[in-house]
């Protein structure tokens, strides 16, 4: 996809480009411009694992009317460039922010991380390993571990990705019985649906071997930054509970329920954004 002005609001420009990350790979990215000079710190945006942009678009209609936004996508999805196949872990993925920050010249500036799902994994284990320091992290659906059934990483490890494929169906099935609320929000099922459908299969399997394995539940205490969390009670996938114990371990964090993961990719989640930014005073 070349044209990405649907997910712009009215007035607002995008340029998109491969910038650095660590190890030589490229991430792909596109800057949101809004029409005027933003009152906010730039956004760095990391969406969720093999997230779609499509997933994001009433979000980023709506925060393009007045936040800079630089969307990244992460090492393990299709659009990244390695000049050899690199490490896909969280560590990795997280060692790849410095070098975006130094690229758009913000490491001593002031910004803000967004993060969904894994991407905002990313950015609490990159904090508390000390490689950024944001002004504020916004982080809707965060993980602090990933649970997959041994039967599911056994399959992972014993299909070869030319097999991902003809599996894919099953995959599909699994999810939409296992994660997702068909009644509260069956839009959910139909994006992660299509996110498969895109994936990179190496990438996906590589990946999803090394997630399997991550816990950041002893490094939470680390983080001293301001964290805002989005959570969907309704939303099985990213697991409520856990949710909830993650902010109560976090150190300044404020958490708000929107219930479905619809709401937490809505208008309603910008607008909140807003109002808790303007309340700590980054306008």
């Amino acid at each position: 996809m070349d044209d990405y002005s649907i997910f712009c609001a009215g007035g607002s420009s995008y340029t998109s480009a491969h910038v650095p990350g660590s190890d030589g790979v490229e991430l792909f990215e596109i800057h949101f411009t809004p029409p005027k000079l933003s009152p906010f710190p730039p956004v760095i945006f990391l969406a969720g694992w093999e997230s779609l942009i499509y997933s994001w678009e009433i979000v980023l209609k709506e925060m393009s009317k007045n936040f800079e936004v630089y969307y990244v996508e992460t090492r393990e999805k299709g659009s990244a460039i390695h000049p050899s196949e690199q490490e896909l872990n969280i560590e990795t993925l997280g060692n790849d922010l410095p070098h975006v920050l130094k690229h758009h010249q913000l490491a001593d500036k002031e910004y803000i991380l967004f993060g969904s799902s894994l991407g905002a994994t990313v950015i609490m284990d990159a904090m508390s390993r000390v490689k950024v320091d944001p002004s504020v992290s916004v982080l809707v659906g965060p993980n602090a571990e990933f649970i997959a059934p041994w039967y599911w990483i056994w399959i992972t490890k014993i299909t070869p990705p030319f097999l991902f494929h003809p599996i894919r169906p099953l995959v599909k099935w699994y999810m939409k019985k296992k994660y997702f609320n068909m009644d509260a929000d069956p839009q959910q099922y139909d994006k992660y649906a299509r996110s498969l459908d895109e994936a990179n299969p190496g990438r996906l399997r590589r990946s999803a071997l090394q997630f399997a394995k991550y816990k950041i539940w002893d490094r939470l205490g680390k983080i001293h930054q301001k964290v805002l969390i989005f959570t969907g009670s309704k939303d099985a996938l990213h697991g409520y509970e856990n949710t909830v114990k993650m902010a109560e371990m976090l150190f300044n964090c404020d958490l708000i329920d929107l219930e479905t993961n619809a709401r937490t990719h809505s208008v309603e989640m910008v607008n909140q954004m807003r109002s808790n930014l303007k309340e700590i005073n980054h306008v």
